[in-house]
């Protein structure tokens, strides 16, 4: 069954410039990890009420944040830092757009922010984390592991009120390094330094559904679901588990890790694990959208045998 793009939409709750490929990190080891991008809701409860600390709230309507948050938290709905005029359903914002988004939010550097999700929307949260990156807030940027169900169920402290802070003066300082396009991905697609990660679902990767205007997968691309990397409480699992997940999946130690899903929301997350798990980390932002929708490229088509890199 071929499912319609609104839809595939859906599913997926909700793309950059080429260049020059940089040499990989090297290969990921126990204590490459990048624990910086990753907080628990016992750390943010004791830091709860530093200065230099923002806390962002990612959800899909205002109704959650409303109901209850995080002490302190500010609302942000993912579709504030994505293109409203792009062909494509979801595409990294102009600066323009960002610094209006960022001033209305607050942020200013230095400053850390933290970002949690709700109702086990990860990629949401992973994919407003990425935009900031792209942004120029690298090495300031955290998630809540767990997110917001975590903290109620652990039955912290809630609140109603809209916190009052003073308007940002970040000005976004663009980061092209951590975005890739079709023509870059072509360029690259045999080229043993990089790896291609498809975040779908097996039957998507797999072409068995479709949804797009050509079914199947980028060649060479390796599969790992954005579904494998959380657990049932939608934590991520423990590096170990995800250092497994990748190189079953035949992610190379010391890639660079290309990863892309239907529109660049799902590859969000496998992004943010690659970056986790100390590799260098970029996102194919037009995602298959683009890649399916032009005849020019190549395509591993339905009923191929399953990739597991170069």
């Amino acid at each position: 069954m071929k499912l319609p793009l609104a839809l595939l939409v859906t599913i997926a709750i909700f793309h950059g410039t080429a260049l020059s490929h940089r040499s990989p990190n090297p290969p990921p080891r126990d204590d490459s990890a990048d624990s910086s991008l990753l907080v628990t809701t016992s750390w943010l409860a004791k830091h709860l009420s530093d200065a230099d600390l923002i806390l962002l709230h990612v959800g899909s309507s205002g109704r959650q944040y409303k109901k209850g948050h995080i002490p302190g938290a500010r609302y942000v709905w993912p579709g504030w830092l994505s293109q409203s005029n792009s062909d494509l359903t979801l595409e990294l914002p102009s600066a323009l757009q960002a610094d209006s988004v960022l001033k209305n939010l607050g942020v200013s550097v230095p400053k850390h922010l933290v970002l949690y999700y709700e109702r086990g929307n990860i990629t949401q949260a992973t994919r407003v984390l990425y935009t900031l990156e792209y942004l120029g807030l690298g090495g300031r940027i955290s998630l809540l592991n767990g997110g917001f169900d975590l903290w109620k169920a652990e039955g912290r402290l809630l609140s109603v009120e809209n916190p009052a802070f003073p308007e940002g003066k970040y000005r976004a300082m663009l980061h092209p390094e951590v975005v890739v396009d079709a023509q870059w991905v072509q360029q690259h697609l045999q080229d043993r330094a990089t790896t291609i990660v498809d975040a779908r679902s097996a039957q998507f990767y797999e072409g068995r559904d479709g949804g797009m205007p050509r079914p199947g997968h980028i060649p060479g691309a390796v599969n790992i679901p954005f579904s494998s990397v959380i657990d049932s409480t939608n934590r991520l699992k423990s590096l170990s588990a995800l250092r497994s997940l990748f190189d079953s999946a035949g992610v190379r130690p010391g890639s660079c890790v290309v990863t892309y899903c239907h529109i660049g929301q799902q590859a969000s997350l496998l992004y943010f694990v690659a970056k986790l798990l100390g590799y260098d980390a970029r996102l194919y932002d037009g995602s298959f959208e683009d890649w399916s929708s032009r005849e020019d490229l190549p395509l591993t088509p339905p009923g191929a045998a399953p990739d597991r890199g170069k």
